[in-house]
């Protein structure tokens, strides 16, 4: 007979379950607000605490962005967002396996060793995600048995269903999230393999909860079309409120279903409810469940069996219990499924009698607490044992000697060890909320000014009108006419401090003259531009004027005959194409470094260059340091030199490829496109290691014609190929540098640019000629939006913007809108009429008709 206590605890999709092993080899269900079902939902409150199950169900009724449903739904996410703040995936599982631990000492006295559940096809990656929970929610180790295993005890043991060896069994795994499908066979020994599994990822009850909630919106759409157009769009916490209740609604209608012919189902803000007939749900669900049965029988294909050959059919999961489930099931494969009134709790028990070695018992009714008879021998605690090698086998335990007995803890312990538990996943959790930086951050209910309109000096002209905003700083440059000769031009600069609106400098700077550039370059001490100037012999040249933020006063002039330039932090470098000289100024345009490659009578000058990009930028876009502080060039003669501009010492160089390859750095690693015959070949170096070769991959696209390569991610780097017969439409190959291999293309139509936005991506495509705007997740995935707004432009790790662009100083009327890295668009104006924009995470300074205007599209 068993020693000690076990836990066995099933996170799913939808729900939770956990079941106590008894040293006397009862199996008890934990209860958890009186039900041995708990839902697997987490709401985040303000304070940073984590409540869970229907809690968290209650509590998002508050305030719905801060809950999420279904966190092992987003465990390839890596993050959740909840309200303003994102927090790893397994801090939710932390939370959900607290909240387990804390019934179970509330019930045992202490907190068992442990056996958790996944899905068969779980990678190392997302099994270390569970360990990782469960250590944070102060478990000792776990072990850890796939779920179609766990279902097999359960079906041979609990059910009594005898396998002989070399008998199979299928188990149906139908979730709230995904659908697993797995064939096992038992073995001499009494163990269960894997012959086969398979599933649908994107198949579960969330997507017959979205079929229903669809054809419920055709109904409300005919008769109250503002009332779903809210629910279809929500734009605040009341209108989210109600589309939360709606899905509420419609699964418990779905539920109902299983036991009646017809529920009722109340939608918000209708005075009258709607129905749902069990005719209804399984005319909605047949198509869905058809891929699942084509599921069933594509595994079942590949363990070389036919459905005749299986000794059962189980059904497990939540999902399982509507009954055309196991209806079209019995059609597609003509064997009779087994399905229990509540599918949820086997795959739980399941992993619980895999690691126990008494017979099985019939179990008793669900209790909350342990009997109290003193002579029982629950007071005992032992490591959890190790489990037989073979990741698909039964586990089997062996016990060493019992612990001495342990007292029963008094409910003051009990508090004590469930304050630390919470704070187990408290900890890492706030350091994720200091350190993060995707967090997304709701933007403001609508667009205010901040501050009054500064009033134009002059009349601009149609040359330059450009704004540049950095941090609490923006600085607008328009060019006007000259007062004494309209045939004459200048340049007018105003700083603004955003966070008031009030000008940092009493009047415009004006500086008179053609030939104005529209580069401008800010960061906290910088202020560069530039003026095309005649030099001697009618040779043009190039003037960039320094000025000080603080007054507004010129610093500095340099003349230099490269027109190109660039900033990395207060670093200000011009590198001329064609030239020889590299010039590095500081933000007062003091001299800091320069190189002098090749020589121009040898015919060796600059080829093309750039910085090293750095990944910290993609979590402040609006204020990023470009770069690392480092560039490389590439000269006529085909060598590659890479200098550090701060101290001006040489990094590397190497001769490469050639000058006619397309060459891009990021995050230490320089990446050359060379065109082949067919297709092309993606060369990644090691900055760090004297550019040494860290990988190649050749992509085969015929006739592909490269635009450019651009960072797409920590990791990533998105290559451009001009689409067949466009000017300006792109298809994008995504090369994951970790992976050292291409992840992803983007090739199914025609698109515009492709920009990250924190870990995730804004994609342009084209929809016949209009662009439109879709979010991908780290695993480009769609995130639910679709926007019709293009010119999206990060300005955190969690957000967007769009505003209106006018030209020729002509303004343009059109909305700003903001996006979330979830999908989310917040309409903060409709009507905004502007000559250009530059924005900040906070701020949006436009110049507008009545002047320079600073507007908050969220709180500082």
């Amino acid at each position: 007979m068993p020693a000690d206590y076990l836990l066995s605890v099933d996170l799913g999709t939808s729900h939770t379950v956990a079941v106590v092993v008894w040293p006397d080899g009862r199996t008890r269900p934990l209860l958890f607000d009186g039900s041995p079902v708990m839902p697997s939902a987490v709401f985040l409150d303000q304070a940073g605490t984590i409540h869970t199950g229907k809690d968290a169900e209650r509590l998002a009724s508050t305030a719905p962005e801060r809950f999420e449903p279904n966190p092992k739904q987003r465990i390839s996410d890596g993050t959740l967002l909840l309200g303003d703040r994102e927090i790893p995936v397994t801090a939710a599982f932390a939370a959900i396996l607290a909240r387990v631990a804390r019934t179970a000492v509330e019930s045992v006295g202490h907190l068992p060793n442990a056996v958790l559940t996944c899905p068969a096809a779980w990678s190392e990656q997302r099994r270390a995600a569970l360990h990782d929970a469960a250590a944070q929610a102060g478990y000792r180790p776990v072990k850890i048995l796939t779920e179609p295993v766990a279902a097999a005890h359960y079906y041979t043991s609990r059910l009594a269903q005898p396998l002989t060896p070399g008998q199979a069994l299928a188990v149906f795994d139908f979730g709230g999230g995904t659908l697993d499908i797995a064939v096992l066979e038992r073995r001499g020994d009494g163990s269960f393999g894997v012959l086969a599994d398979g599933g649908l990822h994107d198949l579960g009850g969330l997507d017959f909860d979205a079929a229903l909630v669809a054809h419920i919106g055709e109904t409300v759409r005919q008769r109250e079309p503002e009332i779903w157009k809210r629910l279809e769009q929500p734009s605040g916490a009341s209108e989210m409120r109600n589309r939360r209740e709606l899905w509420d609604e419609v699964r418990a209608a779905k539920e109902m279903l299983s036991r009646s012919s017809v529920a009722p189902v109340t939608v918000p803000d209708m005075a009258q409810s709607l129905h749902l007939t069990r005719g209804e749900l399984d005319q909605i669900s047949r198509p869905l469940l058809a891929r699942a049965v084509g599921e069933t029988q594509r595994v079942l294909g590949l363990t070389g069996r036919r459905p005749e050959h299986l000794t059962g059919l189980f059904l497990v999961g939540g999902s399982s219990r509507m009954p055309m489930v196991a209806k079209m099931l019995h059609e597609g494969l003509g064997i009779a499924p087994t399905v229990l009134e509540q599918p949820e709790l086997p795959v739980s028990e399941g992993a619980a009698l895999a690691l126990t070695s008494t017979a099985p018992v019939t179990p008793p009714a669900p209790m909350a607490t342990p009997p109290q008879s003193p002579t029982a021998p629950h007071m005992h605690s032992g490591s959890l044992p190790p489990v037989t090698p073979g990741s698909d086998q039964t586990m089997q335990l062996r016990r060493g000697e019992p612990e001495k007995p342990k007292r029963r803890l008094r409910p003051k312990w009990i508090a004590i060890i469930a304050a630390v538990a919470v704070l187990a996943v408290a900890l890492p959790l706030g350091w994720w909320w200091l350190t993060n930086p995707y967090k997304q951050r709701p933007f403001a209910e609508e667009l205010t000014e901040v501050g009054a309109a500064i009033p134009f000096a002059a009349e601009g002209n149609s040359g330059v009108y450009e704004v540049r905003v950095w941090d609490d700083k923006a600085l607008f440059a328009y060019t006007a006419a000259t007062s004494s000769n309209q045939d004459g031009e200048e340049m007018h600069l105003r700083a603004v401090d955003t966070a008031t609106g009030e000008p940092l400098w009493d009047e415009d700077k004006v500086f008179p003259g053609d030939g104005w550039e529209d580069k401008f370059y800010v960061s906290d001490d910088l202020i560069a531009f530039s003026q095309e100037v005649e030099a001697s012999g009618g040779a043009v040249e190039y003037r960039y004027y320094f000025l000080d933020w603080k007054t507004g006063e010129t610093v500095n002039t340099r003349t230099s005959s490269g027109r190109d330039a660039a900033r990395s932090g207060d670093l200000f470098v011009i590198a001329p194409y064609g030239g020889t000289v590299i010039e590095v100024f500081d933000a007062d345009g003091a001299p800091v470094a320069d190189w002098t490659l090749g020589d121009e009578e040898d015919g060796v000058t600059i080829a093309s260059w750039g910085l090293v990009g750095n990944p910290d930028d993609l979590g402040k876009p609006s204020t990023p340091s470009n770069g690392d502080g480092r560039l490389w060039v590439l000269t006529s003669d085909n060598m590659l030199h890479v200098y550090d501009l701060e101290s001006g010492d040489t990094v590397a160089e190497k001769e490469l490829e050639t000058v006619d390859d397309r060459y891009f750095a990021w995050n230490g690693l320089l990446y050359v496109a060379v065109d082949k015959e067919s297709g092309y070949e993606i060369n990644v170096y090691d900055i760090d290691k004297d550019l040494a070769r860290a990988a190649e991959v050749s992509v085969d696209v015929e006739d592909a014609e490269i635009e450019t390569m651009t960072a797409c991610g920590e990791a990533l780097i998105c290559v451009a190929e001009l689409a067949p017969e466009a000017t300006s439409a792109y298809h994008w190959q995504v090369y994951d540098a970790d992976a050292e291999e291409i992840v992803h293309t983007f090739d199914d139509g025609e698109f515009g640019g492709v920009d990250p936005i924190g870990d995730r991506l804004m994609v342009e495509y084209y929809e016949g000629d209009d662009l439109r705007t879709q979010v991908y997740d780290k695993n480009f995935k769609a995130v639910e939006n679709n926007l019709a707004e293009e010119g999206f432009e990060a300005v955190d790790g969690g957000s967007a913007l769009s505003w209106p662009e006018g030209g020729t100083f002509l303004s343009t009327p059109g909305s700003v809108i903001g996006l979330g890295r979830d999908g989310s668009r917040t309409a903060l104006r409709t009507d905004l009429e502007v000559f250009t924009c530059g924005a900040s995470d906070t701020r949006l300074a436009c110049f507008t008709a009545e002047g320079m205007q600073v507007y908050a599209i969220r709180d500082e």
